[in-house]
């Protein structure tokens, strides 16, 4: 029976997963090779040399690197310090009610919300107005569709935070660091080296598999991206989708051609985590 279960997930797997998947990208590629589509002329190389002319490919995947690590950096920072200081309060009552709050939020109704927050005529920017903190709109700072996408790490942050939060506090609770804890402390350790050293190394070798999982996630946003970043640099899921969208059809190829690069990218990500979560098995 047990065997049974087995072969039908596998089955549904491959046919609703691994199939639609690489469908899909053996599609895109022979797309952005010329092979089929409205521009079918024959296997050639152009689109991908088109593709990569102006660069702006590797600087969308650059722009889109850096706003990932960063808003994880962020996120998975935040997370550790609340969660080791609060870990008591946030396992029950108002405040584990309180944390979960920002999970029910879609990314483009957080974008939404931090643009109609954030921007020159925001509710920060009319308080600041208010209170005299500023004289003109014009002086409230770029917070939004801005030259260091302040707005769009926010806003990843927002929708991480939480999700970081619950992970540690229910890993502290599951891997019982209270005990080492008490452990490193008979010891000798210091509440610093307790942290730093113990609980910190711990949670993020747990963790590891989820943190490249929502790297994916922020690398491939497209709502945030498009509603709080510039037009120049832009996110690599915008870049795909314009070039996708464009009336030009000469532009289609090397959309295919992003979606391609993109799709591997993810899929090599995926390899990665599969080798984590091996590894932690294996510990």
């Amino acid at each position: 029976m047990k065997n049974n279960t087995n072969i039908l997930s596998l089955a549904l797997l491959f046919i609703f997963a691994i199939i639609p998947v690489m469908a899909g990208l053996g599609y895109a590629l022979l797309y952005s090779f010329g092979v089929v589509g409205a521009l079918n002329q024959g296997f050639t190389w152009q689109y991908w040399r088109e593709a990569f002319a102006d660069n702006s490919i590797c600087i969308s995947f650059l722009y889109s690197t850096s706003i990932a690590v960063v808003a994880l950096l962020l996120s998975v920072t935040t997370a550790l310090l609340v969660s080791l200081r609060y870990y008591q309060p946030l396992k029950k009552g108002f405040y584990s009610y309180l944390i979960n709050l920002p999970l029910a939020f879609p990314p483009i109704v957080a974008a939404f919300f931090f643009f109609q927050f954030l921007s020159k005529g925001g509710v920060v920017s009319r308080v600041a107005y208010q209170t005299s903190i500023i004289h003109a709109v014009h002086q409230f700072p770029d917070l939004t569709n801005d030259t260091y996408s302040i707005g769009i790490i926010l806003t990843h942050w927002f929708l991480s935070f939480p999700f970081f939060l619950l992970l540690y506090t229910g890993l502290i609770k599951t891997q019982r660091l209270n005990l080492f804890f008490q452990l490193a402390e008979s010891l000798g350790a210091s509440k610093r080296q307790i942290i730093f050293r113990v609980a910190i190394p711990i949670l993020i070798q747990k963790s590891l598999p989820n943190i490249l999982l929502y790297f994916i996630f922020i690398f491939g946003a497209y709502e945030i991206p498009v509603l709080l970043g510039r037009s120049y640099p832009e996110s690599v899921s915008v870049l795909a989708v314009r070039k996708l969208q464009k009336f030009n059809m000469l532009d289609i190829p090397q959309g295919y051609v992003v979606t391609v690069i993109y799709t591997v990218f993810v899929l090599f990500f995926i390899l990665i985590i599969l080798k984590q979560k091996k590894l932690a098995y294996a510990h």
